[in-house]
């Protein structure tokens, strides 16, 4: 279930460089990115309109693409400009483009209706860039449909068992979470008190047993932020380690992803080798959830026999409103095609 109008973290700013085209799939879409001699990403469809050819192995003339099977050459607009073989240029000579815009560090496109990309429905990633945190967000592919992904992030209690030298927390799997849904938004909440403490926190605090509150925030389409709020057992006036680890998922196909991952953290803001370390501790934690996750897309049966546990109702609250936005989409894709087939308003049929 593939929601088009919507913005997708496609790369990471620094990925898409001057000179040099970069291809990703996106919603099984295959596309080349490039930037301008302005610096602004331009994005069109991977396909060149005379055979087909990937327009990403072809190379940049100017601002411009040129195909490395004939030659035709783009513009950042998608236009075709230049057949070598002939002066005339069909007015059809065209590929499709992508609304752009880059935010927080990453370079996002709007895959559905151009008229509708709005800027401002950006997610907001806000602790990514802010100066008031530091941390380094990581790229994975992982073979799985997103809203697995998803539902990972917003069942936690699988991290007494699934990252038992990362993030493990046996009081995190026995606690009942607090589960808020909104229109566009499920929250889970945790409160533990005199918490062992997971070995990456331990090493950020260097206390055997915390208090904290653990809150998995999601917002569509595939948008997660697990915000930690940890201080000294009893002691909530003494210092509060605030931890923000980001989440996105990027559908590539129907059973695979382009995921970003990466902690965020408001102090020792100024130390690169703690960034580092804590970097390679969320690599590992990734790795282990797209193991995970993937033989579970492997091995899923959809007419085996399932149960259901309280913990899955935040996830289920987070299906719901995909369900919603896709139904809403296609619907309005329904009656467009009705509205142009029935020919009213002086609007003739294809």
């Amino acid at each position: 279930m593939l929601i088009r109008n919507a913005w997708y973290a496609a790369a990471l700013c620094n990925e898409i460089k001057s000179e040099e085209l970069f291809a990703r799939t996106l919603l099984n879409d295959k596309i080349v990115f490039y930037r301008t001699s302005e610096g602004k990403v331009a994005a069109l469809e991977d396909r060149c309109i005379h055979r087909q050819v990937p327009l990403s192995k072809g190379r940049l003339k100017g601002d411009q693409i040129e195909c490395w099977y004939h030659g035709l050459r783009y513009e950042p607009s998608g236009k075709c400009v230049h057949i070598p073989s002939q002066r005339t240029i069909p007015a059809r000579a065209c590929v499709r483009t992508y609304p752009v815009a880059e935010k927080y560090g990453w370079v996002w496109l709007w895959m559905g209706d151009p008229a509708q990309a709005d800027e401002a429905l950006v997610p907001d990633h806000w602790p990514c860039t802010s100066p008031e945190f530091a941390g380094e967000m990581s790229y994975f592919h992982i073979n799985t449909d997103y809203r697995l992904a998803v539902d990972n992030l917003l069942d936690l209690s699988h991290i007494a068992y699934v990252h038992p030298k990362t993030i493990v927390s046996q009081a995190v799997a026995e606690a009942t979470p607090e589960i808020t849904v909104k229109e566009n938004e499920v929250r889970v909440r945790r409160t533990l008190r005199n918490e062992t403490t997971p070995p990456l926190l331990k090493q950020m605090m260097g206390l055997d047993h915390i208090d904290r509150v653990q809150e998995v925030v999601y917002w569509p389409v595939a948008n997660t932020r697990v915000e930690t709020f940890a201080h000294p057992p009893g002691r909530p006036e003494g210092p509060v380690l605030r931890l923000f680890t980001t989440s996105m998922f990027t559908p590539e196909t129907n059973d695979s992803i382009h995921a970003w991952v990466g902690m965020h953290r408001d102090f020792a803001l100024g130390h690169p080798k703690l960034t580092e370390a804590i970097t390679k501790e969320v690599i590992v934690t990734v790795l282990e959830d797209k193991d995970v996750t993937e033989h579970l897309q492997n091995n899923w049966k959809n007419d085996a026999p399932l149960i259901h546990l309280a913990v899955d109702r935040a996830a289920f609250a987070a299906r719901e409103i995909l369900e919603r936005l896709y139904t809403r989409e296609n619907a309005t894709r329904t009656d467009t095609k009705r509205y142009l087939v029935s020919g009213e308003h002086g609007t003739s049929g294809p």
